[in-house]
């Protein structure tokens, strides 16, 4: 969920930013399907060339910077590039979350597209901001997470979203 979550918000980054459809298809590959395979099957390509499967967030992370710096440097259009900008400090953060306490990747995935939505898209969709709370609830009914996990998934979408602002208000990024 987390992932296909945030290739909604890459989809609608490049819409909003008027890119065709072969150059939001391009960065959705890009930014969430590729770095999204290597997560999932690491372990195997791993073992195909011979390197250590701890290696996966390093590769996730490396392939998600090279979609950030590809952005910048090609000059693609708001809000694209604060988004993936943000995107590589929330993966970032959660990972280190993770050393010490199972952080809600749900929980901070969701809290950080509905503020980036009522952001990009106007307050009309403030409402969605309901669904934090709500996957909150979820996430600690099924026993996934504990309460402190996450609200720490809260803390970490919101953290992620105030990368976004931050990035998107660099004169040299917008």
């Amino acid at each position: 969920m987390p992932a296909g979550l945030l290739l909604v918000v890459i989809v609608l980054a490049g819409i909003k930013a008027s890119l065709d459809f072969w150059c939001v298809a391009a960065l959705a590959v890009g930014i969430v399907i590729l770095p999204g395979l290597m997560y999932k099957k690491f372990a195997v390509i791993a073992r195909k060339f011979g390197l250590p499967s701890s290696g996966r967030t390093v590769a996730v992370t490396t392939l998600t910077i090279a979609g950030a710096l590809a952005c910048v440097l090609l000059s693609v259009p708001a809000p694209v590039p604060a988004t993936v900008l943000g995107l590589v400090a929330g993966n970032g953060l959660l990972a280190l979350a993770r050393r010490w306490m199972n952080a809600s990747a749900h929980v901070s995935v969701t809290t950080f597209a509905a503020l980036w939505v009522t952001d990009v898209f106007g307050s009309v969709f403030i409402w969605l901001l309901v669904l934090s709370p709500m996957m909150m609830l979820s996430r600690t009914a099924l026993r996934e997470h504990t309460w402190r996990e996450a609200v720490s998934g809260a803390l970490l979408g919101i953290i992620t979203y105030g990368c976004f602002v931050g990035t998107k208000n660099w004169s040299w990024i917008s």
